[in-house]
């Protein structure tokens, strides 16, 4: 085998495990081939590296035939009859068992029915009684307190007769002395109420002359104001012309200062224009003479 990597193919036994405690030495041994194929390349200097591929797996065991489904019997008349008796057996059993427990609940929904109704007139004949008893003690009471009240009633109207005779006994004798005292106390009421009018007839006059007095004071103070409005108005307007006067005196002293000084400006330009028109002929005069 070269290094540039040769390919061969070789058969490897490969052997079976031995079996059992014995080992089986008394048997055959079978070996069984797998095809394999080796690639060697070089993978550096002094290097070589080997591949093992191996062949696709083959199955030597034949395929397990598929079973045989057994023969149907074909059903007689007898077999049928007996399903259909023992069928018809087990549904008239059904029917009777299923009658059966809707008998038992429909007993024990009867039962429970008779049980209700049962306390339902107990509660109605207990609440019945209770009600009659209370309103037994109700007549009793209210009959009880109609006997008081008319009791009392009488009592009353008896205290008032007593009252009112005794009134009419003694009335006579205190008439004359209750009219006199009440003619007293209306004749004092009215005096007091005359003074009383009086008193207040002359604050109201005094309130009426103080409220003259002060619309008076009111009406001079306003006079007075009025006055002195219109005099703080004439000098606003004196001050008024006194400034508009001297604003026009300054505007006019601003004019004439405007004046003098474009003159005196005009006059400094005329002066700086001889003065060079001086220095340009002595210059002229000096190169000339040179």
């Amino acid at each position: 085998m070269t290094p540039s990597g040769d390919r061969s193919r070789r058969s490897v036994p490969l052997k079976k495990p031995k079996s059992g405690r014995g080992g089986g030495g008394g048997k055959n041994k079978k070996v069984k081939f797998i095809t394999t194929e080796i690639r060697c390349q070089e993978e550096s200097r002094g290097g070589l590296r080997y591949e093992v591929i191996l062949a696709d797996p083959v199955t030597d065991t034949p395929p397990k035939p598929r079973p045989v489904s057994p023969t149907a019997k074909t059903p007689d008349i007898e077999s049928i009859t007996e399903k259909m008796i023992a069928a018809e057996e087990r549904r008239k059993t059904l029917e009777a068992t299923k009658l059966n427990e809707l008998k038992a609940k429909m007993s024990r929904i009867e039962e429970a029915a008779k049980k209700r109704d049962e306390k339902t007139q107990e509660f109605i004949n207990a609440t019945k009684s209770a009600l009659d008893q209370k309103m037994k003690i109700h007549t009793e009471k209210h009959e009880e307190f109609l006997g008081d009240l008319i009791s009392k009633v009488k009592d009353h109207l008896e205290i008032v007769d007593k009252h009112r005779q005794s009134t009419t006994e003694s009335g006579d004798k205190m008439t004359e002395e209750v009219r006199n005292s009440l003619e007293e106390r209306l004749r004092t009421a009215s005096e007091q109420r005359e003074e009383h009018l009086r008193k207040q007839l002359e604050r109201l006059k005094e309130h009426a002359e103080s409220c003259a007095r002060v619309r008076e004071d009111n009406k001079q103070k306003l006079e007075k104001l009025q006055i002195i409005q219109e005099q703080i108005q004439s000098k606003l307007k004196d001050a008024e012309n006194r400034r508009s006067i001297h604003e026009e005196k300054l505007k006019s002293k601003l004019v004439e200062h405007e004046k003098r000084c474009e003159m005196a400006r005009q006059k400094r330009e005329q002066l700086l224009l001889e003065g060079n028109q001086q220095d340009m002929e002595k210059k002229t005069v000096t190169a000339s003479s040179g």
